[in-house]
């Protein structure tokens, strides 16, 4: 949620025509003076004897000739400025899930709080509950809608579908024609309920992954925007039921190789696709007739996927591979916080003898607000400093620094408050 604190004064002459003097209202050394939106409206010296009012022989204040100079500064309406709302860069991104059959497949998880603690992990406790990979994917993409749901725009595509069932032909290949949620503001709770539910035990169907992709990218190329678009697969194995296959074995034993180009074409169009795995093995698969293809080493695969898609990890695991669920949740925070921009638009400059006062960012309840308060207080190195700057000197954008950016991304809250210099 963003807000921008507004100055609501009628106007600023008939608050200084009730301070005459200045009184103890403020102070010509600069102390601040609350209005009553909660804005400080700081002094800087103004004379604030004149209730600004012409005089009627000669047209000056306070007697003062037309013609000469004014016994009193020019005054600044404070009640001008009226704040338009924040415009912050909202990324696009569609999640494209992997929903065949293989998501249902049980595994042990550790106790809390042990290494490895997750829902296949391959040495837990045998007498300690089962639960599926699609639980915990579940648990993970509900997670991420708490706090980004208000800073990115989400939509989300299944692959299969639903309706794909557990058969060894075009059935289980099924992909629809729409997504499952268009991209859009505030579209977590209708993600969660499109979805099958963290329990459902009936997940079926092969790993349509190039369709399911088609999909996503289609949907954000339609989308009539220039804000950020990205694609995020979550996979537990290579894609098969290609379209142009000519039986089933070429459908479910062999890897379709559209894949890795449907993601390159995105990409070199300015979407690019970040790719996480499920519990991949550096392994080659045999060769058999199981519905999984043959002599593919899936690992090898994503990782061509992430070089293809724009987004590869530096080193030798190109993707994000996830063991365990810590892990997965893990992988979709760093790809949303690499998504979330901390560039914030205020939506017109800020004008002459205004400046911000206070940049607060995050909510106050848990994890808590950073506050950072001060009249144009910006950092001097944001690379190495925690709090604020304007981007250039039109003073219509601020960039977030160090523990200000990364809490704006966890929490996708901030608020700025404006004060007015009167003189």
């Amino acid at each position: 949620m963003q807000r921008q604190v507004l100055v609501p004064l009628a106007s600023l002459t008939l608050l200084l025509a009730a301070c005459p003097g200045g009184g103890d209202a403020m102070s010509d050394s600069g102390d601040s003076l609350p209005g009553s939106s909660g804005i400080d409206i700081s002094s800087t010296g103004a004379d604030t004897g004149s209730t600004g009012e012409p005089d009627p022989t000669t047209g000056g204040p306070d007697g003062s000739s037309s013609g000469g100079e004014s016994t009193t500064d020019p005054v600044i309406d404070c009640g001008m400025f009226m704040p338009p709302p924040i415009m912050p860069v909202i990324p696009r991104v569609m999640l494209v899930l992997d929903k065949s059959g293989s998501m249902i497949a049980k595994g042990k998880t550790d106790e809390p709080g042990e290494v490895g603690d997750g829902f296949w992990d391959h040495d837990a406790d045998p007498n300690t509950p089962e639960v599926t990979r699609w639980m915990s994917l579940h648990a993970v993409v509900e997670s991420i809608f708490s706090g980004l749901d208000g800073v990115i725009q989400f939509g989300a595509a299944l692959f299969p579908s639903t309706s794909a069932q557990s058969a060894y032909n075009e059935l289980a290949c099924l992909v629809d024609d729409a997504p499952l949620v268009q991209v859009g503001p505030m579209t977590g709770a209708q993600i969660l309920a499109a979805i099958p539910g963290a329990d459902s035990v009936s997940l079926a169907g092969g790993t349509p992954a190039t369709a399911g992709m088609q999909l996503a990218i289609d949907e954000l190329k339609g989308l009539q925007d220039d804000e950020p678009k990205f694609v995020v697969l979550i996979t537990d194995g290579a894609a098969n039921c290609r379209g142009d296959a000519a039986n089933n074995t070429e459908r479910f034993e062999q890897y379709d190789d559209n894949l890795p180009v449907v993601v390159a074409d995105a990409a070199a169009m300015g979407v690019p696709t970040y790719v996480i795995g499920i519990d991949i093995l550096d392994l080659t698969s045999p060769m058999i007739t199981d519905g999984n293809p043959d002599g593919t080493n899936t690992y090898v695969k994503l990782n061509e996927l992430a070089v293809a898609g724009g987004t590869a990890r530096p080193g030798d695991e190109k993707f994000f591979n996830a063991s365990n669920q810590i892990e997965l949740q893990a992988a979709l925070m760093e790809i949303t916080e690499a998504i979330v921009s901390c560039e914030i638009p205020l939506g017109q400059p800020v004008p002459k003898g205004f400046y911000i006062q206070k940049v607060e960012v995050g909510a106050d309840v848990d994890p808590g607000q950073l506050v950072f308060d001060g009249k144009d207080t910006q950092v001097a190195d944001c690379a190495s400093e925690s709090g604020w700057e304007y981007t250039s000197e039109a003073r219509d954008t601020i960039v977030l620094c160090g523990a200000a950016c990364d809490h704006y991304k966890e929490t996708g809250e901030i608020n700025i408050v404006y004060g007015c210099d009167i003189g």
